[in-house]
């Protein structure tokens, strides 16, 4: 997964410098976004073991449309018209659970013994190399940030009670390590405003929520870890100035 990553950066570091740069007459944007998220399932595992069995647990969620909000700015212009930019963004999803498995059992909220959400947040810094192809400008991106996931998932006999009252259930948020793999296309209508179209693919490592509930051994809190990752379309709207 890191492999893909390591190339992308390489690769726009070479193309940055093939040509003499210059500053661009509008340096700054702002970037709008629509995003429709898949939230890819999220398997953890205790990270502690209680009765010796380590407790399992895999989520699962819908798409979920989100938003995006992007600061960036030009830093090489190249002869060609190609531009190197450092952008900062953010962006959120909410998503509804659709399944939760614990061990050998699966739980569905279409048959009323699942419910709950996951919400992503997540904040990146980003290098973005962007092509001149005249209005039509392709772009490869690669980001580097944080991501924070909140659980609040409710399954067997915990369903339609209060979350956290009664067992069993998954809760908690945490803040682990993203990286961003980003392509596109902006086509812009002048100088200062444009639309485009991206997909991004983002890999976020150890997040940590905690799962009450019983098992083998008897009722007990354990704390989950794992890792997931996300896809996104997004759309929006640049702004430079």
């Amino acid at each position: 997964m890191k492999i893909k990553y390591t190339i992308l950066a390489i690769s726009l570091a070479s193309c940055a410098f093939t040509t003499v740069s210059h500053a661009a007459d509008k340096p700054w944007y702002v970037g709008l976004s629509a995003n429709q998220a898949d939230l890819s399932s999220v398997n953890t595992e205790s990270t502690q073991q209680v009765a010796d069995t380590t407790r399992r647990i895999g989520l699962d969620t819908d798409e979920s449309t989100g938003f995006g909000l992007t600061v960036g700015r030009a830093l090489l212009t190249q002869d060609n018209g190609n531009v190197l930019s450092a952008e900062l963004s953010y962006s959120s999803s909410d998503h509804d659970l659709e399944e939760l498995r614990f061990m050998n059992n699966v739980f569905l909220a279409s048959d009323g013994r699942a419910s709950g959400e996951l919400e992503v947040e997540t904040i990146l810094a980003r290098v973005k190399y962007q092509f001149n192809l005249g209005k039509i400008r392709p772009y490869l991106g690669l980001g580097v940030g944080q991501s924070d996931l909140s659980v609040e998932a409710l399954y067997g006999m915990s369903v339609g009670t209060t979350p956290g009252t009664q067992p069993p259930f998954a809760t908690g948020s945490d803040s682990a390590t993203a990286i961003e793999l980003r392509a596109g296309v902006e086509y812009q209508f002048s100088d200062a405003f444009g639309v485009f179209l991206e997909y991004t693919n983002t890999d976020v490592d150890d997040v940590e929520f905690a799962r009450r509930g019983g098992g083998p051994g008897g009722l007990a809190t354990t704390t989950q870890s794992g890792d997931f990752d996300f896809d996104s379309l997004n759309v929006g709207i640049n702004f430079r100035f």
